[in-house]
């Protein structure tokens, strides 16, 4: 007997809109503060119905993209990066629960991450950036508490994410947060880790505060490379 694939659902007509709306947002040919068209307009575009065009905008209402202001019709409030942040750490999880994501491809994502972030933010971080790397490097050195940190590591790392300018850095470090967190806190129980840790993100610091692109890459490969010994710390190798 013959196997049939299964059929895949094809998005609605409603979907599909919400999609298009959202990649124009994505895109900053919508921006927060705008109103959309009309729903007379909108339906005349994209040739739907006005049933359609309002399930669409309740899409995109329910996700925290828009708001329905009387008197002011449909106006943009966000691009949640926390939508595409969430998602891509559920996956990450789900993966790592399933042993399809192991701590070498942890590492490797990592490493092509974070080099050229660190490159990237000796071009573009502001005195306000490197000052708040600063206190986040002295936050972590006067902490005595082992979840507190790890939170500073994490927060010095998401300081120098947001010194690219480049939100995409931002969110990707974010999705694998929760991993990197779990690796951070078995590590730092090793003697001497946590000494180790804020020397290395000072050194980071420092080249990133001289603008030294060769130097911050310098360092950020020696915090890496001693980080993955402490990937399996703690665990059935």
């Amino acid at each position: 007997m013959s196997e049939f694939a299964q059929l895949t659902r094809e998005p609605s007509l409603a979907e599909r809109v919400n999609s298009a709306l959202m990649k124009s947002i994505a895109s900053g040919a919508l921006a927060i503060g705008d109103r959309l068209p009309s729903e007379r307009a909108l339906c005349e575009q994209f040739g739907v119905s006005r049933t359609v065009i309002r399930e669409a905008v309740r899409g995109l209402q329910a996700k925290g993209v828009v708001q329905v202001r009387h008197g002011r019709g449909v106006e943009i409030v966000a691009f949640p990066a926390s939508h595409i942040t969430e998602a891509v750490r559920l996956f990450a999880q789900g993966a790592t629960d399933q042993n399809s994501l192991n701590a070498e491809k942890i590492s490797e994502v990592r490493r092509a991450l974070e080099l050229r972030m660190v490159e990237i933010a000796c071009k573009r971080a502001t005195d306000d950036d490197i000052a708040q790397l600063r206190a986040a490097h002295e936050a972590m050195s006067a902490a005595s508490d082992l979840a507190e940190i790890a939170a500073q590591d994490v927060a010095f790392h998401q300081v120098l994410a947001a010194s690219t300018h480049n939100i995409m850095f931002v969110v990707l470090l974010d999705s694998v947060g929760e991993i990197l967190m779990e690796i951070r806190q078995r590590s730092l129980q090793v003697p001497g880790r946590k000494e180790q840790a804020i020397t290395e993100h000072g050194q980071v610091l420092e080249a990133v505060t001289r603008r030294d692109v060769a130097a911050a890459h310098s360092a950020m490969e020696d915090h890496l490379s001693t980080s993955e010994s402490f990937y399996t710390v703690g665990r059935d190798a």
